[in-house]
């Protein structure tokens, strides 16, 4: 019985499980390796289910805030339609696809906030977009745990 049904605690268990109960009975050189590539993907979806619509939320928020910053200053046609679409495209809801469709329409607006930066020379804004951009990556390393393509190189 698992003592906490989170999506992440059932696929760290099925991790468990392949790891402890059916590694030991592959003999198959192949075989294994496809177990321990199947072990890692449970492993890195537990990762993201468990935290990715509070990642994608918080980063939504600090790409708006950045944008509608820079439109203040740098205005530009596209940075005011990216800002009114995700204006126009806030969830209704925490369901994930909401959450990322709300997430894309931030990462558009980010884009041409920095476009915008970019074009009047900003040297501040364009700081401030290589943090946001810096986290996101750090975010997205986070994201792939220890990914890798085990056996493939």
């Amino acid at each position: 019985m698992i003592s906490l049904p989170t999506t992440e605690q059932i696929l760290l268990d099925c991790s468990r499980e392949l790891i402890e109960t059916v590694a030991p009975a592959v003999f198959d050189p192949a075989v294994k390796l496809c177990v321990e590539m199947m072990d890692n993907v449970l492993r890195n979806a537990a990762t993201r289910c468990a935290h990715e619509i509070a990642w994608m939320t918080d980063e939504t928020e600090a790409m708006l805030s950045f944008a509608a910053d820079v439109a203040s200053t740098c205005p530009t046609p596209d940075l005011s339609a990216a800002l009114m679409a995700a204006g126009e495209g806030r969830r209704r809801s925490l369901e994930l696809a909401e959450v990322a469709r709300e997430y894309s329409l931030a990462g558009e607006a980010l884009s041409c906030a920095i476009e915008a930066a970019f074009d009047g020379n900003n040297d501040v804004f364009l700081r401030q977009a290589v943090a946001i951009l810096e986290s996101r990556n750090s975010r997205e390393q986070e994201i792939k745990g220890d990914w890798a393509m085990i056996g493939r190189g």
